[in-house]
């Protein structure tokens, strides 16, 4: 197994079991403890466990966020499958705006190639990967650079996406309930989510079933505020139903 598709397999693990332990890491992918403490302190640098004597406990506070890096090693087939069928929905001479998400980054790649479409994005994944498609136009928003997210905040980004008329805004969420609607665990993100759902003519959540049924520190938006629910098949029935009583249209992918 490959490093990628190990520290993918062991981001699984920790998710389900919460906390783990070195030597049954070890033992369970068939490497040294020395690899798995490898593999773990990377985790920790990325925010998305607390290392503990002998092992490790997952981070799921309404704080933690781990780094767009780590979240993209997460359920990489569904998110691709999700990121295809979003860029269907865009159309010839819309405007849209791609978030600093790891769904997101999917899109982007669905995405090149095409022609006579606008994107706004405050990610420099998205910018990266769009920059050699000449048939659209891409435009990169300013800010203060987060590391964790790959992505530009501030109220320089908020007051860009004021300056565009965003037709399609795909948004990639921490976190999304019935209680708490759509969350953020950073203020940064909170403001710039907030001016997205005040200025996108459409606004479209893209997420997996991890990200629902969970809650964060802040606050972005209600649910009905939410225009089309992008999400997978294994997203909890409860949370549809509900979601659908309060005005969103939701896709299963």
């Amino acid at each position: 197994m490959h490093t990628r598709e190990r520290r993918s397999a062991l981001l699984a693990v920790l998710k389900e079991k919460k906390k783990v332990t070195v030597a049954e890491l070890a033992s369970a992918f068939d490497v040294t403890t020395m690899t798995i403490r490898r593999d773990l302190k990377r985790l920790a640098d990325e925010n998305i466990v607390t290392l503990v004597h002998g092992g490790a406990i997952y981070n799921e506070g309404g704080t933690a966020l781990a780094s767009v890096g780590v979240r993209a090693l997460l359920n990489q087939q569904g998110k691709s499958h999700l990121g295809r069928y979003c860029a269907r929905l865009v159309q010839e001479g819309n405007a849209i705006y791609l978030d600093s998400g790891s769904t997101c980054m999917n899109i982007a790649a669905a995405l090149a190639g095409r022609r006579n479409i606008a994107v706004l994005t405050n990610s420099l994944a998205v910018m990266n990967i769009l920059a050699g498609s000449t048939g659209l136009q891409l435009f990169s928003m300013g800010g203060i650079f987060d590391h964790g997210t790959n992505g530009f905040f501030g109220d320089l980004a908020c007051r860009t996406i004021r300056g565009f008329r965003i037709d399609l805004a795909f948004l990639g969420v921490s976190s999304l309930s019935l209680e708490g609607g759509v969350m953020s665990p950073t203020a940064n993100d909170q403001a710039l989510k907030k001016t997205l759902f005040e200025a996108a003519r459409q606004k479209i959540v893209v997420v997996d079933h991890t990200k629902i049924g969970h809650e964060s520190f802040l606050r972005v938006a209600d649910l009905r505020e939410i225009d089309i629910l992008v999400t997978d098949k294994q997203a909890d029935r409860d949370f549809l139903a509900g979601a659908r009583r309060q005005g969103v249209a939701i896709v299963q992918i």
